[in-house]
C-alpha cells in the first residue's frame, strides 16, 4: 500500500506573504522585510520561491500554532535564485513546531533539484556560524565553507557555503538522498491512499 505525504511543495503566491512574513519574524532575529519578498515575487525573473503546504488538516490539530488554520497550512518555505549558471539559496525556513522532522531537508533538496534543472553549476548560501543544525544539513549535501563573513548577521558571523559542480553524478546522489528522505517522511507522516 502506498502512503501519501500530507504536504506538497508549490510556488509561493501573493496571498502567502502575510504568513511568510509572520514566519520570518518568528524564526529569524533579523527577518527579511515584506518588500524583499514582494520584490522577489514580482520583479526578479531569476527567483524561484516555494512553500511546503500541509494538505491534511488533521495533522495541523496535533501541532500548536499561534495563528489560524489557514496560516498553519504553510509549514516552511525556500527561495532560490539562478543567474548565469550560479544558484543562490536566499532563504530556507520551517515553522518551529515542525522542525526536526526532515522538512528543511525536503525544501533544500527541492531547491537543489530546481537549480540543477535550471542548469546551475553551483549553489551558494549564507548561514550563521552558530547554526550547527543547518550547517550539518548543508554539509550532508556537500556544501563547503568558502568564506567567513564577519558581522554578516549583526553581532554574529556567517559562513558562505557552496556546492558544485552540479553535474550528473551530483544529481544522481541528490536523487538517491531525496528518495530516502521521502520514504522516511512517508513512514512518519504518510496516510494510506484510498
Amino acid at each position: 500500500m502506498t502512503r501519501r505525504l500530507p504536504f506538497r511543495l508549490r510556488a509561493l503566491r501573493a496571498q502567502d506573504l502575510p504568513t511568510i512574513i509572520y514566519l520570518e519574524r518568528l524564526i529569524f532575529s533579523e527577518p527579511w522585510p515584506e518588500r524583499m519578498f514582494v520584490q522577489e515575487l514580482y520583479t526578479n525573473p531569476n527567483a524561484h520561491y516555494y512553500v511546503l503546504e500541509l494538505t491534511d488538516p488533521a495533522l495541523s490539530r496535533h501541532r500548536s500554532t499561534r495563528r489560524g488554520a489557514a496560516d498553519a497550512k504553510i509549514l516552511g518555505y525556500v527561495g532560490l535564485r539562478v543567474k548565469r549558471k550560479e544558484g543562490h539559496i536566499s532563504t530556507l525556513a520551517v515553522r518551529p513546531t515542525w522542525q526536526g522532522h526532515g522538512l528543511g531537508e525536503l525544501l533544500l533538496t527541492s531547491a537543489l533539484r530546481r537549480a540543477y534543472e535550471n542548469r546551475a553549476e553551483s549553489v551558494a548560501l549564507e548561514v550563521r556560524v552558530t547554526n550547527d543544525v543547518a550547517r550539518a544539513l548543508y554539509k550532508k549535501y556537500e556544501f563547503e565553507d568558502i568564506a567567513r563573513l564577519i558581522g554578516y548577521y549583526g553581532d554574529i558571523d556567517g559562513w558562505r557555503m557552496r556546492v558544485g559542480p552540479l553535474d550528473a553524478a551530483y544529481a544522481e546522489r541528490l536523487r538517491e538522498r531525496r528518495a530516502a528522505l521521502i520514504a522516511r517522511l512517508r513512514e512518519e507522516f504518510g496516510t494510506s491512499e484510498t
